[in-house]
């Protein structure tokens, strides 16, 4: 069985689980690498259009409709007397230099927006705010005009950039899911004693890893359709030792077993 069959298998079928705990440690971790690059794939080509898309319509706006402005001791300067909002294609720029807004006041009033304020400059996705004051670039001087050429070159580079950036994710969220098999394997160790089974470690990781196929997969789809799973962490433990506990289920009791633990 290749390694995409092994994939859609471990979707349903606890008793086919159970047959892979003979392979080797090599195509186990051949398999998680498939598996989160299968359900990365759609969130980084997400994550890449939204940053695209920022990037431009910031580009747009900052040729088109901010009037000029000048960072100088981490303070953004500007001849606005009231704040400035802008939407394009139902995302929402601000832009304040009177102080009159704070990143708290952008975060309640908007769930995709990008602004910059007086002192910090504030990205709110998904009601998700993310922000950065500017005296953490360091002291710099920047003008309309500057910020212009700096954008002009980042689009220029965002291919790479993109890339890299996805890549880093992908490796981190790899990283988290290796760790998680991890720990249900050490759950496995445990619930393999109530089920009346022995199994070296090794087997019990391997089929640990393909145990974390149906809630991997599962979330990752709600999550790219932004659907909200109330109490989803706990959701999916739960799924996973159960796809484990019904796997272990499928192998034979130890006096039809010749494996020794």
């Amino acid at each position: 069985m290749n390694i995409f069959q092994q994939f859609i298998k471990s979707l349903y079928s606890p008793e086919t689980i159970a047959k892979f705990r003979f392979q080797g440690i090599g195509k186990t971790i051949l398999y998680v690498f498939l598996l989160m690059l299968i359900t990365f794939s759609v969130p980084a080509f997400q994550l890449g259009s939204t940053i695209s898309n920022t990037i431009n319509q910031f580009q747009e706006v900052l040729e088109n409709e901010l009037p000029y402005f000048e960072l100088k001791n981490s303070i953004l300067t500007s001849e606005l007397e009231e704040p400035m909002h802008i939407t394009i294609d139902g995302d929402n720029f601000i832009f304040d230099t009177t102080g009159a807004l704070t990143a708290s006041d952008v975060a309640q009033q908007y769930s995709q927006a990008l602004a910059l304020l007086e002192n910090e400059a504030i990205l709110i996705t998904d009601g998700v705010a993310e922000s950065i004051r500017y005296r953490e670039l360091g002291n710099i001087n920047l003008t309309k005009g500057q910020l212009e050429d700096l954008t002009e070159t980042i689009i220029s580079l965002l291919p790479l950039i993109i890339t890299i950036f996805v890549l880093i994710m992908y490796v981190v969220l790899t990283a988290l899911k290796y760790i998680g098999i991890f720990v249900l394997s050490l759950l496995g160790l445990i619930i393999k004693r109530n089920v009346g089974i022995t199994l070296p470690y090794k087997q019990i990781w391997i089929l640990s890893a393909y145990a974390v196929t149906l809630p991997t997969v599962f979330f990752a789809i709600t999550d790219s359709l932004y659907i909200y799973i109330p109490f989803s962490f706990t959701l999916y433990w739960v799924v996973a030792i159960i796809m484990l506990f019904l796997t272990f289920r499928e192998i034979p009791k130890p006096k039809d077993e010749d494996i020794i633990d």
